[in-house]
């Protein structure tokens, strides 16, 4: 059988010592044993002037441990007497010897926070002192039902000339040193200015600080405490009975509910303290505008100041009620502030300034995932991972990916130039979007707009086309897929880490037809719904390719070429030979083989798609399709 020491105000401060039968053992601030003598020595570490050098003394009964305490030392006081494990001002004292039976305790000292636990193993510990605060807690529902009364939190007494003055200097000096700056996050802010307030506020037994975020749950409001406090006690809890008087369905963010542990018979939204008391307070971190709302952490929960002083003075504690709420105003405006500037940052990424400026004074609601009719286009580098595989040094390497930086950033300039959004960035691309979100703007033709932009790219990355030995042609830097129609566009993923996703089979296609790009090895390919909303624009060419069904489709789309002219990467191909291609294509379909390839050699052999769909009817024509077949061509690329 085990007796366990612990300090009630740090329950990581513990000592413990085996209690044999007829070994006593003996504990005290530093417990002395007599030479010869046969005695265990339990030695209290932590500072509590409560506890004596030698104090008192432990021995084992056949269900459990007698603790006694020890004569008086000479021109000494007699060791403080064992308590019940209640709140100080209900201890009562235990009549000596006390017999302790495993899992029950003792207090030495009317107040003092030492206390001794019976246990039969070590590991019991972690139980017993949850046993203890759900006593402690229960002690609180015997007036958890009682009337509230209501007083505003400006009229408490009259602030003494001291405490203003000390206020000022706090905010003055303290307060930007060490909670203003600094802070990355909110669990930094929230250990920041809990510290701050520890160290400001009046307890002669001390001040503990917590933000807390709260929840329903079926055993009443849950909570955590979102500050990793290194100042705060380790068995620093939320009052339940406190908690219970907040209304978590309609939360008022002017509410000041404080409670007196001394004046326990009523909770109250502000009142005189009493003298000597301790008490809790908590406010919920709001501003102080008339309009303002609760500050709601990443899970969505109301957060809350919790603070806890130890001994305060009425003038003390009741004159700093203000100052709190002042301080949790100052936490929510810097949290309101870095939460814009978070957004902010997050449109940056996605939109362009000018289309920022027209959503700051929007409904964020508009962000949302819903159905919209859009153009989605697919840029990616051609070649980049092959390119890196190949780098032959770490120098290399960063020089490699720096560049397709370049490319990227100038990609994201034309989505930007042309009103698109940049919903997402592979390694090696991105992806835009036209069409959404609605800003209220009169509609435009969205698959002209991401064409524009397409075209805009291939021309200023035309200084990087390379001629390919191997393809015996040149190519671009980038390959382009775009589609259109209705595509499920919003903001998805957490509140603090959303970001802007595209879903359907019109953005799958995107992504495939700038796959299947590679096959053709031509830089762009549209979607014959794109094709129908842009055709006789400005003088365009294009080139339908062929039925094509895309990998993991089920269906199958007519896909064209935008001609474009080599010197960017195209085929260059002359309208009288696009018609040619387009007429070898309806005889492809219709299975006349020999002519669909009689046609494709009359057209230029360096023609990349005329190669591809010669191949194609070269392999149909000795092994045709079966009767059902409709024209496709299955492509394997994703």
């Amino acid at each position: 059988m085990y007796l366990v020491a612990v300090d009630l105000t740090d329950p990581t401060a513990k000592a413990e010592v085996a209690v044999k039968e007829g070994v006593p053992a003996r504990i005290g601030r530093n417990p002395e044993s007599l030479e010869g003598e046969r005695v265990e020595l339990l030695r209290i570490t932590w500072n509590d002037r409560l506890v004596s050098r030698n104090h008192c003394e432990a021995t084992r009964t056949p269900t459990g441990i007698r603790i006694s305490r020890l004569p008086a030392m000479t021109g000494r006081s007699t060791p403080n007497a064992l308590y019940t494990a209640n709140r100080p001002r209900y201890r009562e004292v235990v009549e000596e010897p006390a017999m302790l039976q495993p899992g029950d305790l003792v207090v030495i000292g009317a107040k003092g926070t030492t206390a001794l636990f019976c246990l039969l193993e070590p590991d019991d510990l972690s139980g017993a002192l949850e046993k203890y605060h759900t006593k402690l807690g229960d002690e609180e529902q015997d007036f958890e039902n009682s009337s509230i009364s209501t007083q505003d939190y400006d009229e408490v007494s009259q602030l003494d000339e001291y405490s203003l003055r000390l206020q000022l200097k706090l905010l003055q000096k303290d307060l930007p040193e060490q909670v203003l700056t600094g802070w990355t996050d909110d669990a930094q802010l929230f250990t920041s200015a809990s510290i701050f307030l520890e160290n400001a506020l009046p307890g002669q037994k001390g001040v503990s600080c917590g933000f807390v975020g709260l929840e329903q749950i079926e055993e009443g409001i849950g909570y955590e405490i979102l500050n990793p406090d290194p100042n705060a006690r380790a068995d620093f809890r939320p009052s339940r009975t406190l908690l219970s008087k907040i209304d978590l369905e309609k939360p008022n963010p002017s509410d000041v509910h404080i409670w007196s542990l001394k004046e326990h018979k009523r909770v109250f939204e502000a009142e005189s303290l009493g003298d000597q008391v301790d008490w809790v307070i908590i406010i919920p971190v709001s501003q102080l505008d008339k309009d303002a709302v609760i500050y709601r952490d990443g899970a969505g929960r109301p957060v809350f100041l919790y603070v806890e002083t130890r001994q305060a003075s009425e003038a003390a504690a009741a004159s700093f009620v203000p100052f709190i709420r002042l301080i949790t105003s100052l936490v929510a405006s810097l949290l309101s502030a870095r939460a814009e500037q978070k957004l902010q940052d997050q449109l940056s990424a996605y939109f362009s300034p000018g289309l920022r400026r027209l959503m700051q004074n929007q409904d964020q609601s508009m962000l949302e995932p819903a159905m919209i009719d859009c153009t989605v286009m697919f840029a990616d580098r051609r070649g980049h991972s092959r390119m890196l595989e190949r780098a032959k040094s770490d120098e290399e390497i960063l020089d490699r990916l720096d560049e397709n930086q370049r490319v990227v950033g100038l990609i994201t300039e034309e989505i930007f130039r042309s009103s698109g959004v940049v919903t997402d960035f592979a390694g090696d691309g991105a992806l835009g979007l036209w069409g959404w979100p609605n800003l209220g703007v009169k509609e435009t033709n969205h698959a002209l707009e991401a064409v524009e932009a397409a075209e805009a790219i291939l021309h200023r990355l035309a200084d990087r086309v390379v001629y390919e030995e191997e393809l015996e042609r040149h190519m671009s830097a980038v390959r382009i897929g775009i589609s259109t129609g209705r595509i499920a566009v919003g903001r998805t993923g957490p509140s603090q880490q959303w970001h802007i996703s595209v879903f359907g089979s019109v953005a799958n296609l995107g992504a495939r037809l700038e796959r299947i790009a590679k096959e053709f090895r031509i830089p762009m390919l549209i979607s014959d719904e794109t094709y129908h909303r842009i055709r006789g624009k400005r003088g365009r060419e294009f080139r339908k390719l062929c039925l094509i069904r895309p990998a993991g489709f089920d269906e199958s789309y007519p896909i064209y070429e935008l001609v474009l002219p080599i010197s960017v990467g195209g085929s260059g191909i002359g309208k009288a030979d696009a018609a040619t291609y387009e007429k070898a294509l309806s005889s492809f379909v219709e299975r006349n083989w020999d002519e669909a390839i009689d046609l494709l050699n009359s057209l230029p052999q360096d023609d990349p798609p005329t190669l591809w769909l010669k191949k194609n009817a070269l392999e149909f024509r000795s092994s045709p399709p079966p009767e059902n077949w409709g024209g496709e061509i299955q492509s394997f690329s994703k």
